[in-house]
């Protein structure tokens, strides 16, 4: 059988508002004082504690959002002054860039005097002519009376090479590392002719020469400084190409020696094209020297 209880939740909680009621009647009455105020007080120690432990977990999440408000404001500031450090540098470069390249023109401007007695064209060098050979191009051409077979020299008066081809608003430039024709210099008192070395990489800059005398050799020395002939026809006589690399001994007449150049095919910026020859309507001929082959006899018999 089911045991019957009585739900007393109604009388209590209309109890309860009873109580409250009257407390608050003796509360306005004795102005907060009594055992109302006792309650309230009472009341409020134990709502203190809680208030603190709500506070105490409450504050650090509050701290926590302002927090990640100021790391993305942070991180926005950062952004802005990287921006700003990017366009500095870039304008720093520039500058450096300029002041390299003046300095490179003040060079030209100094060149030695045994050339100061040919026209000049100075040219900035725009990039290499193709991916297989040395060739490079420079941003000057028949508009500047730059033409084919012309010498190009670097800032320093170095040989760097001829003048391949020309057009109007700009040029090609063959350097003596990677020309198929030779050029005519002395060493040490004798004449001989300087070749590039084949067989080298394509993407390799900077390569020795081959030097060959043929007739009346004397030994060189490292370090002795080789020049462009007097007899030569394509260049000016007395232009600094580079120096005997290592001691070579003459073999009988001839002579066979590597030379390093003086120039800098990765470094060039600017390069100055001689007037060469004098007279524009003079042919330029290059150095490779002429194979003679001996004519041949034939005999017959008796005679």
């Amino acid at each position: 059988m089911r045991e019957y209880r009585q739900d007393h939740s109604l009388p209590l909680f209309v109890t309860l508002i009873v109580v409250a009621f009257l407390l608050m009647t003796f509360d306005l009455r004795s102005g907060g004082d009594g055992l109302t105020a006792s309650l309230r007080a009472g009341a409020n120690r134990i709502i203190q504690p809680v208030e603190g432990v709500a506070q105490a977990v409450v504050d650090p999440v509050a701290d926590f959002v302002d927090g990640m408000a100021n790391i993305a404001s942070l991180r926005a500031e950062n952004d802005a002054l990287r921006a700003e450090l990017a366009a500095a540098k870039g304008e720093l470069a520039t500058v450096a860039d300029k002041l390299e390249r003046l300095e490179v023109l003040e060079r030209l401007q100094n060149l030695p005097l045994d050339i100061q007695e040919y026209g000049k064209s100075f040219a900035n060098v725009t990039g290499r002519a193709g991916t297989f050979d040395l060739s490079f191009r420079i941003d000057h051409g028949l508009e500047s009376g730059v033409l084919v077979g012309q010498p190009v020299l670097d800032d320093n008066g170095y040989l760097v090479g001829r003048i391949l081809e020309s057009w109007t608003g700009g040029a090609t430039v063959v350097p003596i590392t990677g020309d198929v024709d030779a050029v005519t210099v002395t060493v040490g008192g004798q004449d001989g002719i300087l070749r590039s070395i084949p067989g080298g990489s394509d993407m390799e800059l900077e390569r020795d020469l081959s030097l060959d005398v043929f007739v009346n050799a004397t030994d060189v020395q490292a370090g002795e400084q080789v020049v462009t002939s007097r007899l030569s026809q394509a260049f000016p006589a007395g232009l600094p190409v580079g120096t005997v690399l290592n001691d070579a001994i003459a073999e009988g007449q001839t002579l066979t020696a590597s030379v390093e150049p003086f120039m800098n095919l990765g470094q060039l910026r600017v390069v100055v094209v001689l007037v060469w020859p004098p007279d524009p309507a003079a042919p330029i001929a290059d150095d490779t020297p002429e194979v003679t082959v001996p004519p041949v006899t034939t005999t017959t018999e008796g005679g």
